[in-house]
């Protein structure tokens, strides 16, 4: 039975094409064979100690819907990670999540940090349900890795330079110790 399932439907009509995607063991088959009626999608039971599911994917493969969806669907290898990367991630995160951006801009303090300050509109939003707290959480997670990818390119343009710098010092040794080798 497709119960829950009519979610997809505007996604999975003909001419389009999905793909799923998450990490292994969630449960991309099971969905992808509940679509498509049949179990032809390998799946492996849950494990008994922690009922969570079990890696069993190991390639993609294009899939076509049976009518009246008649799209098509892609199963993947579960993911160990899903990171941002685009030179623009701050920016991609901001137009993902306006809805919360513009909640900002009703805070009473310019500077608000949106934990505990007096007027945060984030807080009050968060309390009157206006904003829902995964989708906030979500951003922050979002927010915190785009920082760390930032940070860690950063590192990597410091280590360059110091690179740079240490074979300019070391070549002006060099040619300072032929230039007068009794100077220490």
């Amino acid at each position: 039975e497709m119960i829950g399932l009519e979610a997809f439907t505007e996604y999975l009509q003909k001419g389009k094409c999905a793909v799923f995607l998450g990490s292994s063991g969630v449960g991309k088959s099971s969905l992808i064979n509940a679509l498509l009626g049949e179990e032809r999608q390998m799946v492996k039971e849950l494990r008994e100690d922690d009922s969570r599911g079990r890696h069993t994917t190991t390639r993609r493969e294009l899939l076509l819907l049976p009518e009246p969806l008649g799209g098509m669907i892609v199963d993947t290898p579960g993911l160990r990670e899903l990171s941002i990367w685009d030179e623009g991630e701050k920016a991609g995160i901001k137009s993902a999540f306006q809805d919360i951006e513009e909640i900002f801009g009703n805070c009473r303090f310019h500077n608000c940090q949106h934990e505990s300050e007096p007027g945060c509109a984030v807080q009050i939003a968060l309390e009157d349900g206006s904003l829902d707290a995964s989708r906030y959480q979500n951003y922050l997670k979002l927010q915190r890795e785009a920082a760390h990818l930032e940070l860690r390119r950063d590192k990597k343009a410091v280590r360059q330079a110091q690179k740079e710098w240490g074979k300019k010092i070391s070549k002006f040794m060099k040619e300072r110790n032929r230039a007068n080798p009794k100077f220490p």
